[in-house]
């Protein structure tokens, strides 16, 4: 009799099984056999066929991982690429400025050169013309301080002041041009004197109002932020605002805005950093104030309610330093605002979110020019400050 045995593992029913032609007694028992090996092979071929799924459902969990794990690095690429590519146009912009006050130094320089040879040339031109009167018997005359004479108002005939002498000798010729000199000389003086007057007052009256032009708001990169060393609600940031080193300002934004806020990427959570990193819309000519032993700079503008805080962020392509503009409201910002002036306090109140969320005043929009609007994430007709 010839046996035939199972190989370990491979599914069968009744422990080992053999086939031999000899036990064939009829045709009924060859049939029931037959079915019998029939199945067993069945349960082989679905043996083997799940072995295979979990092979291919192993090799696919692995590459998964690895394909997650690939698309978190190319985020974080892009993200340092786009910062990246912010610092090199803000050197552009840098080098471009220089070389434009190189080039207006330079024509200042060169008009200042000419003007000294024009004075020069006209003080050469009235010293011949005064001599070519001399000459021709034209009699020089001591004009009294404050008022001009011409010689072409005598008529031929009309007496002369009598202050002149009739004999326009050389020696009496210097003396009236040194006498001129020292009233010319006394009166700029005066002149001069009445114009420093004038200017402070001239300053003190302002005549420009008060509203958002006044304002130095700028577009900041928040590099750094970290807990304040002496108080729990306050940020301590480094913040670019597009000058040659970093503001250091502090922002009460502990409760609102968290350094760390968990989100969930591929199926698992993960840590985004909130406050670092972060582009946000700065005041940058307030005066500096010490906050619990650490000068603050600047201030960080949020759109705010009494149960919601979030930071004003720039239109995409917006560097470190852009300027923030507002159609209809031209001019320069302060240097400092004055607190004794409340500038401030009188143009906050009309600084609001609109029903977009985009950040205004007096329903004029925060523009960077050519870029686009500066807004709020969600808070709309919401209060700036």
């Amino acid at each position: 009799m010839s046996k035939i045995r199972c190989s370990p593992g491979m599914p069968h029913s009744g422990g080992c099984w053999w086939a031999s032609s000899a036990a064939v007694d009829g045709p009924g028992q060859f049939l029931h056999q037959t079915q019998e090996v029939g199945a067993q092979l069945v349960r082989l071929a679905n043996f083997l066929t799940q072995q295979l799924i979990l092979e291919l459902l192993h090799v696919m969990a692995a590459n998964n991982a690895v394909l997650n794990r690939l698309e978190q690095k190319g985020a974080e690429a892009d993200q340092v690429i786009e910062y990246l590519k912010q610092q090199v146009a803000l050197l552009k912009e840098k080098a471009m400025s220089n070389l434009v006050l190189q080039a207006s130094l330079r024509e200042e320089k060169k008009l200042r050169v000419e003007n000294a040879k024009l004075k020069k040339e006209i003080e050469g031109l009235k010293q011949e013309l005064i001599q070519a009167e001399i000459r021709n018997g034209v009699k020089q005359i001591a004009v009294p301080p404050g008022t001009t004479v011409s010689t072409a108002s005598f008529a031929d005939g009309d007496p002369q002041p009598a202050a002149v002498t009739s004999s326009p000798g050389p020696k009496d010729h210097v003396k009236g041009e040194d006498e001129e000199k020292k009233k010319k000389e006394k009166v700029e003086k005066k002149g001069e004197k009445k114009e420093k007057k004038q200017q402070p007052a001239a300053g003190s009256s302002d005549s420009k109002p008060v509203d958002v032009s006044r304002l130095d708001l700028r577009v900041g990169c928040i590099i750094t932020a970290e807990k304040h060393p002496d108080a729990d609600s306050l940020y301590v940031e480094k913040v670019d605002v597009g000058e040659a080193s970093p503001r250091t300002v502090v922002s009460g934004l502990v409760k609102h805005v968290p350094l760390d806020q968990p989100i969930e990427i591929f199926g698992r959570e993960e840590s985004k950093d909130k406050m670092q990193n972060r582009m946000a819309i700065l005041l940058c000519n307030l005066k500096p104030a010490k906050m619990r032993g650490v000068v603050s700079q600047a201030m960080v503008m949020c759109a705010s309610s009494p149960e919601k805080v979030e930071i004003l962020a720039p239109p995409p392509g917006a560097v470190p330093g852009d300027r923030i503009t507002f159609e209809g409201f031209p001019g320069d910002p302060e240097k400092e605002l004055n607190p004794k002036k409340k500038m401030w306090e009188q143009i906050q109140p009309d600084l609001h979110t609109n029903d977009q969320c985009v950040a205004t005043y007096k329903g004029v929009p925060f523009e960077v020019k050519g870029k686009g609007v500066c807004r709020a994430e969600t808070m709309a007709n919401s209060g700036i400050k």
